[in-house]
């Protein structure tokens, strides 16, 4: 397994390829509680990564420091190549004339 990411509150690391990919989408890498591009994460399982946390608990509360982002290394490829295939599916814009109907146009 290759580690493409190690996701923290303070210096995530990313692989270059996937840092590049990830910078290229216009994606906020912030819009989730201020961790690089943790918001993601269910994009990478998607994609095939495997996602693994770092955390330790506080009697019943739990604190995740750090999520690490794997690949089999024969599929690195078809991640970085799938990847943004999904993002794009998930955060591009709407052709006009599909999704909801606009309401302004009753």
């Amino acid at each position: 397994m290759k580690q493409l990411a190690y996701i923290t509150q303070d210096h995530s690391e990313y692989d270059p390829r996937l840092r590049e990919l990830l910078d290229g989408t216009g994606i906020d890498p912030h819009e989730f509680i201020g961790l690089d591009y943790f918001s993601l994460v269910p994009f990478f399982v998607l994609a095939g990564a495997t996602v693994t946390s770092d955390a330790h608990a506080h009697g019943t509360d739990v604190h995740v420091t750090g999520a690490r982002v794997h690949v089999p290394e024969e599929l690195e490829d078809a991640f970085l190549h799938t990847l943004p295939l999904i993002l794009a599916e998930a955060y591009g814009e709407e052709e006009e004339g599909e999704g909801a109907p606009d309401p302004s146009n009753n």
